[in-house]
């Protein structure tokens, strides 16, 4: 069972509510949301949310447990567009407490005016996206050095869903892990892609989509190392599984 799964069965069982009628609010068969809490992905996420009177980022991290306390409900605030469809953007960041939030900006990538290659900076000016600070802490994610972006495509699918709003540690840029999914720039073109070393000092990019047609493995030769930009580990994703 995947994490977002445990999450939706715990809070369909704090509620009281059978699968059946936790489908039926939704609306999705029984057997696909039997399916999606025994570990399958989901795009309903916050449809499924709605109907157990959360928000898709609560939903996501786990903070699924009923609240006795009217101030510790959900915020309203105006939504992201439907892209960002597990995320709530707050008006006003004073409304949140910020010993229980924190607030990572977002990752603002752009052509510079210049030659026209690919730069990108933290847009520390821009309204920011709230998270819990339990979440934060129990991800190990530091605010001062995280921010958010948005993933477009399938290629990274199951693991990453068109529109998911993923978490980039930016300090983590140098040392490449084995394996693990990283914000890149390859010759002025974003990616999100899992990558591995190769001996002799090359990079291999690796997409998790199975159809290795569309999307084949690259492998970045080390007298090409030039053109790859590593801009960040990514530490979470927000929405999907």
């Amino acid at each position: 069972m995947t994490r977002l799964g445990e999450h939706i069965k715990l809070a369909r069982e704090l509620r009281g509510m059978t699968q059946a009628e936790l489908a039926a609010k939704v609306p999705i068969s029984q057997p696909g949301l039997q399916k999606i809490e025994a570990g399958g992905t989901t795009r309903k996420i916050l449809e499924i949310a709605k109907a157990l009177g959360l928000t898709a980022e609560q939903l996501s991290n786990g903070d699924v447990h009923l609240q006795k306390d009217p101030a510790s409900q959900p915020l309203t605030g105006s939504q992201g567009n439907a892209g960002i469809r597990h995320i709530t953007v707050w008006d006003n960041e004073d409304q949140l407490p910020h010993d229980e939030y924190i607030f990572l900006p977002a990752i603002d990538i752009k052509l510079s005016a210049g030659g026209g290659s690919l730069v990108w900076h933290v847009d520390e000016k821009g309204q920011r996206q709230a998270y819990t600070r339990r979440w934060a802490d129990r991800m190990n994610i530091n605010p001062d050095t995280a921010a958010t972006m948005v993933v477009s495509g399938d290629s990274m699918e199951p693991r990453l869903l068109d529109g998911d709003s993923i978490v980039v540690d930016y300090s983590q840029n140098g040392h490449i892990i084995d394996g693990k999914v990283y914000a890149i720039a390859l010759e002025e073109q974003l990616f999100i892609k899992r990558l591995f070393k190769e001996v002799g000092g090359g990079i291999r990019i690796v997409s998790d989509n199975d159809n290795k047609r569309i999307y084949p493995d690259k492998v970045v030769p080390p007298e090409h190392l030039h053109l790859l930009r590593i801009i960040g580990r990514v530490v979470a994703v927000s929405g999907g599984v």
